[in-house]
């Protein structure tokens, strides 16, 4: 007899996306004892959806709750004391899980408390990337490609034992979260396989006008990564200018949205350490010498000149 899985669902406005959510989880099988559907303040038809599917599959264990803090995080939390299967699956409504994910994931990687997966994203103009986990973990969590919430496998007992997802964030929270789940020993295991497709929605995206709050949450956090990754974590040097290049490229995301800001990050973090971004798709080679003549604030200034942004940046 395998282990089971709880599926949470945080719904807010996704009508047009969730009856198809609940068909992806159905394809799971036995894997899945109960899904949980967190109403998170929808104005639309989605419950009106889910009452629909579910008179069509009266067998599935389905419990419907309410959550009227704003915010995914705390959705998820919702359910969260109630689970008494090893594993969660945090699904996002407007995602679909690959026929057989969760089986899979749980007999392939039993021992692991974070399963990170690989995925395949659809555009709003239909164009499709693939995503594969980064191999080494502390890279992984610096440069966000371990996973996402949807295509990942959590051990029960590793959500509970951090309090689950921070309600406070407004960005960066898986990454939080699986953060958070490594320092407390949690054990990570690498899934190469697509195990959900992730649909981008306009309703969903992250609007021009927070993008700047959601770039300086997201660099704290990798700052509070590169010094738990270097007081607690025998790194050898190869992989320690992996890490800093990682956050360097966070910071020239930042740098688009803040300059100043990202100045004072890399004054205070990357300067010291006498940091110099090597040539790669993204750092050109004029950029760079841009960057050893002048330093990162001049390199900047001087990049938008030579290359303005595009509209809307």
């Amino acid at each position: 007899m395998i282990d089971k899985a709880t599926v949470i669902i945080p719904c807010f406005n996704v009508e047009d996306y969730i009856q198809e959510c609940l068909d992806s989880v159905l394809l799971q099988g036995e894997a899945v004892q109960r899904t949980f559907i967190v109403d998170n303040n929808c104005t639309d038809n989605t419950i009106l959806k889910v009452k629909e599917w579910h008179r069509a599959h009266p067998n599935f264990a389905l419990t419907i709750s309410e959550e009227k803090k704003i915010g995914a995080p705390a959705a998820r939390n919702n359910p969260l004391f109630q689970i008494k299967t090893k594993w969660i699956q945090f699904l996002d409504a407007d995602d679909l899980l690959v026929e057989g994910k969760i089986q899979d994931q749980i007999q392939k990687f039993n021992d692991a408390d974070v399963i990170c997966a690989a995925s395949k994203h659809l555009a709003i103009d239909g164009t499709e990337r693939n995503s594969i986990p980064e191999q080494n973990v502390l890279l992984a969590l610096m440069k966000g490609a371990g996973g996402i919430t949807s295509s990942n496998l959590f051990s029960t007992s590793s959500i509970l034992a951090i309090h689950g997802w921070d309600e406070s964030l407004k960005s960066s929270q898986e990454y939080d979260l699986m953060f958070r789940i490594w320092r407390t020993g949690g054990a990570f295991a690498l899934d190469m396989d697509t195990r959900a497709l992730i649909r981008e929605r306009h309703s969903g995206q992250i609007s021009q006008r927070n993008a700047r709050d959601k770039w300086i949450q997201l660099v704290r956090l990798r700052e509070r990564m590169l010094t738990e990754f270097q007081d607690g974590v025998a790194i050898n040097d190869d992989l320690k200018t992996e890490l800093y290049q990682s956050f360097f490229d966070k910071l020239r995301s930042l740098a688009k949205y803040d300059l100043n800001a990202a100045v004072c990050f890399f004054d205070r973090i990357l300067k010291p350490k006498k940091f110099s971004p090597k040539h790669s798709d993204a750092h050109s080679v004029v950029y760079v010498l841009l960057f050893r003549i002048f330093g990162f604030h001049r390199a900047e200034r001087m990049k938008r000149i030579i290359k303005p942004e595009p509209p809307g940046k």
